[in-house]
């Protein structure tokens, strides 16, 4: 379990994130919504260890984590990040592949083991996209590169998954099946906490919503509420 306590964030003298509370648990899809510069890349770059939070605490099972290093904070996180690009001529294996890799201070050669590969197959199925494993990634469509990018998080073998604005770009149809893909992962015990500005999926798919509003929660719980009231009511 996750839990944020009073977490703030000071850019420039300018608030940013203020007081901050809330549990991202696992075996739950959470979804994070706001207005454009409400705070939400703020905060999952925070978890992610990228920033560290000005004030408030930090805890994975009631560990205080917030003086942890990135790397330490690393551990319990896979990140998919805004506008998150392939690279060029990697295959679909190859890419989520990377997903295994662990940097050691001697290691100048990386080779997957039986195990590793095995993790990578199963990852691929996980996303149902095992049928492209030799395919270029950027050859695929927008969704199907959407799964390689999820797989490929999946096989990093993490306790929590961070998604930011990862559905953007999609039409409706693929949005849906990215979700019910979430869904079945938080059914198997993952947690996830996406980002997102759409809230028809997220009041379908959601099992907890947090509302960010100028840096603050202005709404936490069931997304069984009016979401676009919540947000007209939002300062940006």
């Amino acid at each position: 379990m996750l839990k944020l306590q009073a977490l703030s964030f000071v850019r420039y003298s300018k608030s940013v994130l203020s007081n901050v509370t809330t549990v991202i648990s696992e075996g739950a899809l959470t979804c994070l919504v706001g207005a454009n510069g409400a705070g939400k890349t703020t905060l999952l770059r925070i978890l992610a260890g990228e920033l560290r939070a000005t004030s408030g605490t930090l805890l994975i099972d009631d560990k205080d984590v917030s003086g942890v290093s990135h790397k330490g904070v690393a551990h319990y996180f896979s990140v998919i990040p805004q506008g998150v690009q392939p690279p060029p001529y990697f295959t679909v294996f190859e890419l989520v592949a990377l997903g295994r890799f662990r940097p050691h201070n001697r290691a100048l050669r990386w080779r997957l083991s039986d195990s590793d590969r095995q993790i990578v197959e199963t990852c691929l199925s996980q996303c149902g996209v095992e049928q492209l494993s030799n395919r270029r990634v950027e050859e695929l469509s927008g969704g199907e590169q959407k799964r390689i990018w999820l797989a490929f998080a999946l096989a990093q073998e993490k306790r929590f998954l961070l998604l930011d604005e990862t559905l953007d770009g999609l039409d409706v149809f693929a949005k849906q099946s990215f979700f019910k893909l979430l869904k079945k992962l938080v059914s198997e015990g993952k947690g996830v906490l996406l980002t997102t500005h759409d809230l028809d999926l997220v009041t379908q798919f959601a099992d907890k919503v947090v509302v960010l509003n100028g840096g603050s929660i202005s709404y936490e719980g069931l997304p069984n509420t009016d979401l676009q009231y919540l947000l007209s009511q939002t300062s940006g």
